[in-house]
């Protein structure tokens, strides 16, 4: 199971209960933030790893496939 808790503060969803979002790949694992931290841990933009990785998570929690 994929680990999506924030990895500054450990939560799983922010303070307005939104989830936490995929934000950087490190060596190939993915970095989630919730909405206090994402800057800290934010790829840069127009990383298209990141945004690859961003909508294959999108489906995986849609769909519940954690493969």
């Amino acid at each position: 199971m994929t680990d999506t808790r924030c990895r500054t503060c450990g939560a799983t969803a922010s303070a307005d209960g939104t989830t936490t979002t995929l934000v950087a790949l490190t060596d190939g694992v993915p970095v989630y933030a919730c909405a206090e931290h994402v800057t800290e841990h934010a790829a840069p933009p127009g990383d298209l790893a990141v945004t690859l990785a961003q909508l294959l998570d999108v489906y995986r929690r849609m769909y519940g496939d954690d493969s």
